[in-house]
């Protein structure tokens, strides 16, 4: 067992030190919480922490304390008014405390550790006297000097008229100032960056001597901007006239950049939910669509000019669903049709492609090493990616007479590319390949270069801002790297860096014959696409029997389930989903090949239908030649043949 006479410093620090483990069981308890709980460690060792404080028991705090028992975080709780661990003072009153919990990795065990803030000011306040004491004093002087220097804030003392005359090694740390910088600085210096009209706030402390507390934008020795917490207070002297006063300073950049990070995640969660149920109703309507033009074009064989404007149809139908699937791979980052193809090839013609989109008055380069590079994807996604950058370029430089867009294609290169090596370490394992768009346009500035990846950001007047937002999104479902260097008037170059695999021979499909008419239950809650499904299955020479739901489908297949030869069902449907009835189904006939169509994000789903055997995930709006012969496949297989 642990015990704290393993620990003897612990008692030597002025903090309180608690532990616990996973089960919220107290292992250590120092000295100083026996003086603040006037409850010795023989006495506290092995309570259940949530029972000596019952307001820790929530769900909110367990979740973070997990977090912290998996290494993936360090909780702070700055002093405020909410009591963590409420250590008494004397007088009956709480102390004021920042309490960090930290993992004692060695032990696993959850360390608390509980400053008591509330003498802060009172500490300060000392060392204005100490500084003006006698020699004989100057040892104690040193040792508070060295508690203040400890602090993670920086903490600074100026007199009135605004000359320096403390700053603990903290400041230093945040700033990048040296020691000999701050001989001649005043207050008005070390803040000149400052906003919020922090001059008259500091005004007012002196003449008023009131409390301040803010966010400011704190500069650098090297004239970079950080966000500071920023809290300044007056000392007195025993006539309560105000001398100085103290700045104690935090650096929150990370804590702003996590919320940020929240906040953007919150966001795509709502977007995903949001596109999950358009792609839905929209996926529907055009399944729909493309049965019927599908069976019309079987109807007007005999009308060549008829049945070409079908055509047409249908391919404007299949192109709407690919821009479905593009907002969802933005949106969720998910499924993709995965195959090998070699990207010489590929960004060979992917450039003749993107002359079309390029106007005449801007010229696009490509320089390419004819190396055979095997690369793992969705060639359409990669396609409508690289697009989206090129459109990018074209808009970049439509300012410009001699406009100039080069698109490249070589194998990474550990000495050109090593400074992406160093941003990205991943780099250093595998191959890769590195497209290259690079542009002469008007560059991008600093600020609008960290959220161009974000959804609906854009700059242009018309734009949607789901370019470059679709194409961090098929980045990160290829395990991709994506990296983006420009500057205003210099241009902007993307480089993406893409996995390679080793190349395999490629064996030509087998046509599958259609040699089956199999007796199909077909079930989908959506008339849009149940007519025209059953029409043109039946058209194909199967036999079709619909059902609206779940449970009327379960009614139908109970009837006989030996007659049925394959079940087509929709994933999302009122009262019995379609998991849910092939299930069922499967309790009377466990071999019955089973479809599942669905109009959302298959990465949603996917994983509960990989489960099942002598099943098929199919997305809507689905191609009926394939269907046909998916469903050939499966009947084939089950049946032995």
């Amino acid at each position: 067992m642990i015990h704290a006479s393993n620990f003897p410093l612990l008692d030597r620090i002025s903090s309180g030190i608690l532990a616990i483990d996973r089960e919220g069981s107290i292992m250590l308890w120092n000295s100083v919480m026996e003086t603040w709980h006037k409850k010795n460690r023989a006495e506290m060792t092995g309570k259940i922490i949530f029972e000596l404080f019952p307001h820790l028991n929530n769900p909110v705090f367990k979740t973070e304390l997990d977090r912290v028992f998996e290494g993936n975080s360090t909780i702070v709780f700055p002093a405020d008014d909410q009591q963590i661990i409420p250590c008494p003072l004397s007088n009956g009153e709480f102390r004021n405390q920042k309490v960090t919990v930290s993992l004692l990795e060695e032990h696993q065990l959850a360390l608390f550790t509980i400053e008591d803030q509330s003498e802060q000011r009172k500490m300060i306040r000392d060392y204005r006297e100490m500084a003006a004491s006698l020699q004989s004093e100057l040892d104690q002087k040193t040792r508070l000097t060295s508690a203040i220097d400890q602090a993670a804030e920086a903490i600074i003392i100026a007199t009135i008229d605004g000359k320096i005359d403390y700053v603990n090694r903290a400041f230093f740390t945040q700033t990048g100032w040296q020691d000999s910088d701050l001989s001649e600085a005043t207050l008005a210096q070390l803040f000149s960056q400052a906003e919020n009209d922090f001059e008259t706030h500091l005004n007012q402390v002196f003449s008023e001597g009131k409390t301040w507390q803010g966010r400011q934008k704190i500069s650098t020795s090297d004239g970079t901007l950080f966000t500071a917490s920023v809290s300044i207070a007056p000392i007195h002297d025993e006539r309560g006239t105000t001398t100085h006063v103290v700045i104690i300073q935090e650096d929150i950049s990370q804590q702003i950049a996590l919320d940020d990070r929240l906040r953007r995640s919150q966001k795509q969660e709502a977007l995903v939910t949001l596109v999950g149920g358009i792609a839905h109703d929209f996926n529907n309507l055009l399944a729909g669509l493309i049965g019927q033009t599908y069976l019309a074009s079987r109807e007007v064989k005999e009308m060549p000019k008829t049945l070409a404007r079908m055509k047409k149809v249908q391919k404007i139908a299949q192109e709407a669903s690919e821009i479905v699937k593009q907002l969802l791979t933005f949106a969720r980052q998910g499924d993709h049709t995965a195959r090998e193809f070699p990207l010489s090839a590929f960004i060979k013609e992917f450039h003749k492609l993107a002359q079309h989109t390029v106007p005449e008055s801007i010229q696009l380069r490509l320089d390419f090493s004819p190396d055979e590079y095997t690369f793992r994807g969705d060639a359409n996604q990669l396609q409508q990616s690289l697009l989206n950058m090129i459109q990018n370029a074209v808009e970049a430089c439509g300012d410009n007479h001699e406009g100039l867009i080069e698109l490249t294609l070589y194998p990474m290169d550990p000495a050109k590319d090593m400074a992406h090596i160093v941003k990205y370490p991943v780099l250093r394992h595998g191959n890769f390949a590195h497209i290259q768009i690079r542009d002469n346009g008007r560059g991008i500035s600093s600020e609008n270069l960290e959220k161009i990846f974000d959804p609906f950001f854009t700059t242009k007047q018309l734009g949607s801002g789901l370019g470059l937002a679709i194409v961090m999104g098929c980045i990160r479902s290829h395990h991709a790297i994506i990296d983006v260097q420009s500057s205003p008037g210099a241009g902007s170059t993307f480089h993406l860096f893409l996995p390679l695999k080793v190349a395999k021979p490629i064996t030509a499909a087998i046509a599958v014959e259609n040699t089956v008419n199999a007796t199909i239950l077909l079930v989908d809650d959506d008339p849009n696409v149940l007519e025209p499904t059953k029409e043109l299955l039946e058209c194909m020479g199967h036999h079709v029997t619909l059902a609206r739901d779940g449970i009327e489908a379960c009614e139908r297949f109970e009837s006989n389930p030996e007659q049925w030869d394959i079940v087509i069902t929709d994933m999302v449907m009122p009262r019995m989903n379609g998991l849910e009835a092939a299930r069922k189904m499967r309790m009377l006939a466990p071999t019955v090949p089973i479809i599942f169509a669905t109009g959302y994000d298959r990465s949603l789903v996917i994983e509960d239908t990989r489960k099942m055997a002598q099943t098929l995930l199919i997305s809507k709006p689905f191609n009926p030649d394939e269907l046909d012969q998916q469903i050939i496949e499966m009947v084939k297989k089950n049946r032995g043949s």
